[in-house]
């Protein structure tokens, strides 16, 4: 009898930590652009954390503008679906 209670209390410690994992918030991808310290204009992948909002970049792109042109304003935008 011992077994079996120790099973359904297992069991049933495992469908709640999935039910709590189902309902965490994902991270979510941005684009975002900006002028580095050289006059570049720059592009990346930023993956949001979804418990506490810090940014991991990648995909970094950077390239000098056109001669007489110069950057845009930095942006953030959610990637497209």
């Amino acid at each position: 009898m011992k077994g079996s209670r120790r099973g359904a209390l297992a069991a049933a410690a495992l469908v709640g930590a999935v039910l709590l994992t189902g309902c965490a918030k994902p991270d979510r991808s941005e684009i975002v652009t900006w002028t580095d310290e050289h006059g570049r204009a720059c592009t990346g992948v930023a993956i949001v954390d979804s418990e506490d909002g810090d940014r991991e970049v990648s995909s970094i792109d950077c390239d000098y503008p056109p001669e007489g042109k110069q950057p845009g304003r930095s942006t953030s935008a959610p990637l497209p679906d």
